[in-house]
């Protein structure tokens, strides 16, 4: 079966919920959604959240589409010469900090959302989860 990226429809959902679970909570943020290559579908900037936020959920997403990964599992390690390379190949996109996470269709990466704004990580990683509990149900 063909499978399709993240429709815009439920990108900009995914982005609502994940400002839902933000100001539930007392926090601005910035969410984006991407496809399976990194090109944003939605990007969505809380009144509150600050204007570089919209890059930094960005590059959260685009690099969790990139690795495959959560971001997260990227922040702890050492920045060893080949991440360095990376990032710079990637045009300084790439960013190992918890706050994005893969979008999956069954065994495919169809996107990702990243999420940036909160004091913590945890907190962006909330908002994504968030999120993530939308996919699917449109």
């Amino acid at each position: 079966a063909i499978v399709r990226p993240v429709p815009f429809d439920e990108a900009w959902a995914m982005v609502r919920a994940a400002h839902e679970y933000a100001a539930m909570v007392g926090i601005a943020v910035t969410a984006a959604v991407v496809d399976e290559s990194g090109s944003p579908i939605a990007v969505g900037r809380m009144d509150a959240a600050e204007p570089r936020t919209a890059e930094l959920a960005f590059n959260k997403a685009y690099t969790a589409a990139a690795f495959h990964v959560a971001s997260a599992e990227l922040a702890p390690q050492p920045r060893p010469p080949w991440l360095q390379s990376l990032i710079i190949s990637h045009r300084g996109r790439v960013l190992p900090a918890g706050g994005g996470i893969a979008i999956v269709d069954g065994i495919t990466i169809v996107g990702a959302i990243g999420v940036a704004g909160a004091s913590r990580a945890d907190q962006d990683i909330l908002c994504c989860r968030a999120a993530l509990a939308l996919f699917g149900s449109y």
